[in-house]
């Protein structure tokens, strides 16, 4: 019995049955955490794929970069050979120069010498020789005279050659300074792109984002995939024209960022030509609220309309320039104290071009209706298309053509039904129509001579430039026309004038401000086909916003309405995913 009690604290204690539970809980959070780690596994290898891939990019674009630095010492070094040989030209010339006063110098001491000896003879002999002595004197006279005259026919052909030399040096030089303003605008804006906007890290990729720096310094030092403008300032030469880089997919968002910013611009638009059709003819507004006509837009109203609209847009446009283009005022100074006057007088007349087609629009819009005016302003591509074939090069493909004659059709079923109307009721809007096809050729040279601008210079001051042309024109025609007596007439309310001013120059900068930056966003190409909507758009606000005679279509005049929106939108999309051909420098 002692024994046993002895024995009994040696013995082991007895376990107690495992709990089931807790080990079922310790499996799943094992399993869970197994999975997790797969699942961050399989993370940061889809992300360390794509980082080689971008890696792999960049090094490409390195490569091209330095390939076109290449060529631009290249262009470069044939300056410097070009200016040598007009250095070695003017030597010539003043060679020539020192050549002519010499035979000068040698004519006059030989007649000198000349009539010494024959008066000297003549002493000697006691016989006059004059009549010998004028003979041989005329002679040389004509000898000299002859040879003077060769002298400077040769000098004025120099002359002429140096010229020429020093224009196509300095046409030269001005091409590389744009095509390296172009290089650096671009690889700066990519840039900032890249800076503004980090990727965005997905729950469980923190660790790697902290660590993408540290990857490759190519992607530490924010470098990107570049495409080089085709027709921004400063094209490139046709070598590195005829190497298209593939442009970096946009995220998704940004797409959908730069669509909802292009159809605000749209929709700002096309409530600014309903705007002015309130101002012009009046209406019910939404059917339900009579709104009288403030000014009745003639030729000189259309003028005061605009300048007020300017009165309202360059202030603030000068004001937002600097934010949304750093060096506007500085890119401005030198394009305008350039030796080459004919980059400013290519953007004065676009600017002037512009002027022109908004005073037709206007009375357009006041005499037929913001829907058929803006649809027939819209078939500018029937002359942008043939003058870009003569200027540039760009021949036509047969979808143009097509598209061309769709627009045609689409010009006629909107115009005509309107012309008949008018002609059987009396009225005179025939004028109505004539001034929406002029304000769209006046559209159409605007267009060319924009692209011309644009090559040297950034579109910001540009537009500034336009906006400042279309002012100072307005202000100096209805100034000389207050002393001719062709006066504005007196609004029927001055309020609302102002108003309607005020109205139409904010909606003009907000349409400008959601434009440019909806085309960073999504691209010009895809922004041009958004933006080609504007006549239906216009169309459809106008019937609902003030609808009346003017602004309710038949049936054949949405038919054409229609087909000149779609043949604008296939004529961008054409440009979009057709390849770029190699056009002509002008």
């Amino acid at each position: 019995m002692g024994s046993s009690e002895n024995q009994a604290p040696n013995q082991p204690p007895s376990h107690s049955p495992p709990d089931s539970s807790a080990e079922e809980q310790l499996y799943l959070i094992t399993e869970k955490l197994r999975g997790l780690q797969q699942h961050l596994s399989s993370q940061i290898t889809t992300d360390i794929d794509q980082l080689m891939r971008r890696r792999s990019q960049l090094m490409s674009d390195i490569e091209q970069l330095e390939g076109d630095y290449e060529q631009l010492q290249t262009r470069y070094t044939d300056l410097q050979q070009d200016y040598a040989s007009v250095l070695s030209d003017q030597q010539q010339a003043q060679q020539q120069l020192w050549a002519k006063r010499l035979a000068q110098a040698i004519a006059t001491h030989l007649q000198r010498q000349l009539k010494e000896t024959l008066t000297s003879q003549s002493l000697s002999d006691g016989q006059p020789a004059l009549p010998q002595t004028h003979q041989t004197l005329n002679s040389l006279d004509q000898t000299l005279h002859a040879t003077l005259r060769s002298l400077e026919r040769d000098i004025e052909s120099y002359q002429g050659a140096l010229s020429q030399q020093m224009t196509r040096m300095h046409s030269l030089e001005q091409q590389g300074e744009t095509i390296l303003a172009a290089l650096i605008n671009r690889l700066s804006q990519q840039l900032q792109t890249q800076l503004a906007n980090p990727p965005v890290s997905h729950p469980g990729q923190g660790a790697l984002t902290t660590g993408t720096n540290q990857l490759d310094p190519a992607i530490a030092s924010g470098e990107a995939r570049v495409m080089l403008p085709r027709s921004v300032p400063g094209q490139l030469s046709t070598e590195t024209a005829d190497q298209p880089v593939e442009p970096v997919p946009k995220p998704a968002s940004h797409l959908q960022k730069g669509l909802i910013l292009v159809v605000l611009s749209t929709l700002a638009l096309s409530v600014h030509n309903v705007l002015v059709g309130i101002i012009g003819f009046g209406g019910q507004l939404l059917g339900r609220f009579p709104v009288a006509a403030t000014l009745p837009l003639d030729i000189t109203n259309s003028l005061l309309l605009l300048w007020l609209r300017m009165v309202v847009v360059l202030p603030l446009m000068m004001v937002l320039a600097e934010r949304i283009y750093p060096r506007v005022w500085r890119d401005m100074r030198q394009f305008i104290r350039g030796e080459d006057r004919r980059p400013v007088l290519q953007v004065i007349a676009s600017g002037s071009f512009l002027f022109m087609s908004q005073v037709l629009i206007y009375k357009a819009i006041s005499e037929i209706g913001p829907g058929v005016a803006v649809t027939l302003l819209f078939m500018y591509p029937l002359i942008t298309v043939p003058l870009a074939w003569f200027l540039f090069g760009d021949r036509p493909t047969p979808l143009r053509l097509v598209v061309m004659f769709a627009i045609t059709m689409g010009i006629v079923f909107t115009a005509l039904p309107r012309i008949s109307v008018d002609i059987a009721g009396g009225s005179v809007s025939l004028w109505g129509v004539g001034s929406a096809l002029l304000s769209s050729a006046a559209f159409a040279l605007y267009l060319v001579s924009m692209q011309l601008s644009f090559r040297r210079l950034h579109p910001v001051p540009v537009s500034l430039l336009q906006f400042s042309t279309i002012f100072v024109l307005t202000s100096l025609i209805l100034i000389v026309g207050s002393f001719l007596g062709f006066e504005p007439s007196p609004p029927s309310s001055q309020w609302g004038l102002y108003l309607g001013g005020i109205m139409l120059g904010v909606l003009t900068l907000l349409g400008y401000l959601f434009n440019n930056f909806g085309v960073r966003l999504m691209g010009a190409a895809q922004a041009a086909i958004v933006a080609s909507s504007g006549p239906v758009v216009t169309a459809i606000l106008a019937f609902l916003i003030i609808p009346g005679d003017k602004t309710n279509l038949a049936f054949i005049q949405w038919i054409g309405v229609v087909l000149v929106t779609l043949g604008l939108a296939f004529m961008k999309l054409e440009r979009l995913i057709g390849k770029p051909k190699k056009v002509k420098r002008i």
